[in-house]
């Protein structure tokens, strides 16, 4: 009986061992699965990315209007003009080349009128700005340099291969639905790269739109970046939005509804709020990846902009960009997803989430502009960009705060880089008395701000839960359980 029962336990040993066995090599066999799909899944991200890469480079591209020959030189340097290339809102470009170097780069010029000479001055300005904050494969079109003449303004600058509107349609429209849709979330992934940029400087571009975002390739990578930066606009960190004159210039349809909305006086009220370019963008996003504008004309959306009930653009089904354009695409720009956050949440997103890591690990870093450090000076020279004129109300509006009130805390803390006394009489920074830290600022019983994306928040990481508030009881069903947040959609 005894070795009966020795036996039986042996046997009861290997089996068990077999089984243990049997396991491991069913998980080993799962794991090499899941890193085979893993790299194929990157794979396919790096296909798209250099196919996109690949299209933007091709020569179909080009649009040549007449050949040209003549030097012109700026800044020291003498560039052989070879091409006219485009003419735009703002001059014509032409083609050049560095005499003696094998470089070639885009020249714009433009007309040297009085009206003009501001609009040029502040886009040279913020082109030497922004060129000294350093950033890899830097979201801002590379200034080369520039010369005013009697004849015309001459700019020089870093040769893009096409714009995002002339690229979209010429290539990519005819290729296969999934790859026009990785490429398209490629697309916007880089964009908003580009405004986060802004964002992250307190600058608003004021006319985002396919032809002023332009893809420069690189020997081994891309990158798409902003040009045309005559209508930029430095917001004060003090407000979130500004008025500027009549004269500014913008493009229907692109332009956000709080600066076409009209006042008691029929009078357009050119509001723009620090989320207006996350408006472009959204429009521009719309306009490639829909196929057209999500208003029929140009009454239909002014009185989209001037209806107080007019609801929220809804966004089609197909092409997977829904959530993303919508929130984009808030009528209350209070309510409007920035750039920056929008990249945040594409970066927590489940699927999405996989692209930027793809894109980060084999091209370009995607949400290092929401880290990126500004230098003093660079800070201190933007803050010049403010032209004087472009502030509805400024004495009103810095005498808004009573005086003899408390002081806000600087959110910046101890990394806030003004000096200016305006800045210091309306808010406190560490070492003042009346400072109070990250719980100074607050929205709603939780101390905290809501946070735009409410339940379809993915975003888990500390920085936003301290800061956003999200739903919590209704978030969790009558047995005490979490919701999944894909409810009826869930796999």
């Amino acid at each position: 009986m005894g070795n009966g029962s020795s036996k039986k336990i042996d046997a009861l040993e290997q089996q068990q061992k077999a089984l243990m066995k049997q396991n491991a090599e069913l998980a080993q066999r799962m794991a090499e699965q899941q890193e085979a799909h893993k790299q194929q899944h990157e794979a396919t991200i790096e296909q798209m990315a250099r196919l996109l890469l690949a299209l933007a480079d091709s020569k179909n591209n080009e649009t040549v209007i007449r050949n040209e020959k003549r030097d012109i030189e700026i800044e020291g340097t003498t560039y052989e003009v070879v091409q006219f290339v485009n003419r735009g809102g703002f001059g014509e470009i032409y083609k050049a080349k560095v005499k003696n170097k094998n470089m070639m780069v885009a020249i714009k010029v433009m007309k040297n009128t009085p009206g003009l000479q501001d609009e040029i001055k502040n886009e040279i300005n913020f082109l030497r700005l922004t060129k000294r904050i350093p950033i890899d494969n830097h979201p801002i079109i590379e200034f080369y340099g520039s010369k005013l003449t009697n004849e015309g303004i001459f700019i020089a600058m870093e040769l893009a291969a096409c714009d995002l509107v002339t690229f979209w349609i010429n290539k990519v429209s005819e290729g296969e639905a999934q790859e026009i849709i990785v490429i398209g979330i490629i697309i916007i992934i880089y964009t908003l790269r580009a405004l986060a940029f802004l964002e992250k400087l307190s600058i608003i571009h004021g006319d985002i739109k396919p032809q002023n975002l332009v893809i420069v390739p690189s020997e081994q990578a891309f990158c798409i970046k902003l040009i045309d930066f005559g209508t930029v606009e430095k917001l004060s960190t003090l407000r979130a939005q500004l008025t500027v004159d009549a004269t500014k210039s913008h493009t229907l349809f692109f332009a956000s509804p709080e600066f076409l909305r009209r006042d008691s006086k029929n009078l357009m009220s050119r509001h723009l709020h620090k989320k207006s370019d996350a408006w472009a963008a959204g429009v521009m996003f719309y306009l490639l990846f829909c196929g057209g504008l999500p208003w029929k004309d140009q009454f239909e959306y002014e009185n989209f902009c001037n209806d107080p009930n007019a609801k929220d653009v809804v966004v089609p089904e197909d092409g997977g960009y829904k959530m993303i354009i919508e929130l984009l695409l808030k009528k209350n720009p209070d309510k409007r997803s920035s750039a920056g956050d929008t990249i945040m949440q594409l970066k927590a997103h489940p699927v999405f989430g996989k692209i930027v890591e793809s894109l980060h690990k084999n091209f370009c870093p995607v949400d290092d502009v929401c880290d990126m450090k500004v230098p003093d000076d660079v800070r201190q020279g933007l803050i010049k960009l403010a032209r004087p004129g472009h502030y509805a109300d400024r004495s009103s509006a810095s005498s808004s705060r009573d005086k003899s009130g408390p002081r806000r805390s600087c959110r910046y803390g101890r990394d806030c880089y003004r000096k200016d006394s305006d800045h210091r009489s309306d808010f406190a920074h560490p070492g003042d008395s009346d400072y109070q830290g990250s719980g100074a600022s607050s929205s709603g019983q939780s101390g905290k701000l809501r946070c735009s994306y409410g339940a379809k928040c993915f975003r888990t990481d500390s920085d936003h839960l301290q800061k956003y508030s999200h739903p919590s009881g209704s978030d969790q069903d009558q047995h005490g359980k979490q919701r999944c947040r894909y409810g009826a959609d869930c796999h």
